[in-house]
């Protein structure tokens, strides 16, 4: 994979931004793609906010990004079961974006009920809702990647295939914890460490467009699958 596909840009996204403010007709999409979603969920909210964040509301876009379409809710206003409330969106959320392909420009829109308390980290977020910068992206100076990005990347892809390439049998969902888990762990250290442009963020972004991430989850859940279903009558 060539790191140079995953430099930043000079300016915002043309698609979507002209002179540092959201096209009115790309927010006004925005706004009517969170109220069918709003609608979908089939419960009254209070929406604190509705915003776009993510790699296109910032200068580090790639043909492998997507737009980030939170809605801003507060849980309590839904049930005091903030639990419940969470199991409840993240359930919702997961189908939506499951069942649509919901893209504007080719650019695929990923829909998200976001809690008003949980604590975000992201370098560009604009209300769309609003119509204003919550926090303005900054032009990164990184004007080059090391490539032992993609050697970090190779021994975590490696890792990944030795697990999901086993038989059924010895297919193990507490391998496939561990790896989510330590990457994770590796995207959040280098945000909090060194930003969007650290090594461990870098790498997590290029196993993410190689589809690494989302092969593990299907795994894992295809190994519960199997755990519960019943082999042939005798």
């Amino acid at each position: 994979m060539n790191l140079n596909n995953f430099l930043p840009h000079q300016h915002l996204s043309t698609k979507f931004w002209k002179d540092n403010k959201m096209k009115e007709s790309v927010r006004e999409r925005l706004l009517f793609i969170a109220d069918a979603f709003i609608d979908y969920l089939g419960v009254d909210i209070d929406v604190v906010d509705i915003t776009m964040t993510g790699s296109y509301a910032n200068y580090n876009y790639t043909q492998y990004s997507d737009i980030d379409l939170h809605i801003i809710v507060d849980p309590k206003g839904i049930n005091k079961d903030v639990d419940l409330v969470e199991e409840f969106l993240k359930a919702k959320r997961q189908y939506w974006n499951e069942k649509h392909d919901i893209n504007m420009f080719g650019v695929e829109v990923e829909l998200y009920p976001q809690d008003v308390n949980e604590d975000h980290k992201s370098s560009g977020v604009y209300s769309v809702k609003d119509d204003k910068w919550v926090v303005e992206p900054k032009q990164f100076t990184e004007k080059s990647l090391s490539n032992d990005i993609l050697k970090k990347a190779g021994v975590l892809r490696k890792r990944i295939d030795q697990a999901i390439d086993k038989s059924k049998e010895e297919r193990d969902p507490e391998e496939l914890d561990q790896i989510i888990q330590k990457i994770r762990k590796m995207r959040q250290s280098g945000l909090e460490k060194g930003g969007e442009y650290s090594e461990e963020n870098m790498v997590y972004k290029i196993l993410r467009a190689e589809g690494y991430v989302e092969k593990m989850y299907q795994m894992k859940d295809n190994i519960f699958d199997i755990k519960l279903s019943v082999g042939e009558i005798d």
